[in-house]
């Protein structure tokens, strides 16, 4: 299954924060979350626990906002978000 074209980060991370917690998926959205899930397993173990945290101090801020920068390079890259 190919991921779909999203216009922003946040649409990418909508959705798959929407595939991740959904208490069952269908053998396609099964599918796509294991590609989205691919996409972000490059970034570093850091990184990842940065996207999902929801502390909202400045540090944790910055981090996200790395975290976010390195995804959005990544579904550049591949075509998955508009640069």
């Amino acid at each position: 299954m190919k991921i779909p074209a999203y216009s922003s980060l946040a649409s990418f991370l909508a959705h798959y924060h929407a595939l991740k917690t959904a208490p069952s998926r269908s053998p396609d959205d099964e599918k796509l979350f294991a590609e989205m899930s691919a996409a972000i397993s490059t970034l570093a173990p850091e990184a990842r626990a940065a996207l999902d945290s929801t502390e909202d101090t400045g540090s944790a801020r910055r981090h996200r906002d790395r975290a976010e920068l390195q995804l959005r390079r990544e579904l550049a890259a591949r075509g998955i978000i508009a640069g």
